[in-house]
């Protein structure tokens, strides 16, 4: 909605959750990926085959890397937002009193 702003933290928490889990099974993508390049390069049967996956593994290797430390990342911010606006209305809640 515009011109609203706040969070839901319970909402935060669950998308925490949904890019922890995001993270975890992107764990061991790149050792998978060199693993699937390496059996590639093995039964290629042509030298040129051989040094082209060797350099596309070379060039796309740290990729998937950034990218799983990403979802981790990405994991730990949400949840760290969520835990702020939680915060903050626990704080803004003990500062006002029903009449």
């Amino acid at each position: 909605m515009s011109g609203e702003s706040g969070g839901n933290p319970i909402e935060g928490f669950e998308g925490a959750e949904l890019a922890a889990a995001l993270a975890e099974s992107m764990a061991g993508l790149a050792d998978m990926f060199d693993l699937i390049m390496e059996d590639a390069e093995t039964v290629a049967r042509r030298d040129e085959v051989s040094s082209a996956l060797r350099a596309y593994k070379e060039e796309y290797g740290p990729a998937l890397i950034e990218v799983q430390e990403h979802g981790l990342q990405l994991a730990e911010n949400i949840q760290a937002g969520a835990s702020e606006i939680a915060r903050n209305d626990q704080e803004t809640a003990e500062r006002y009193e029903t009449p």
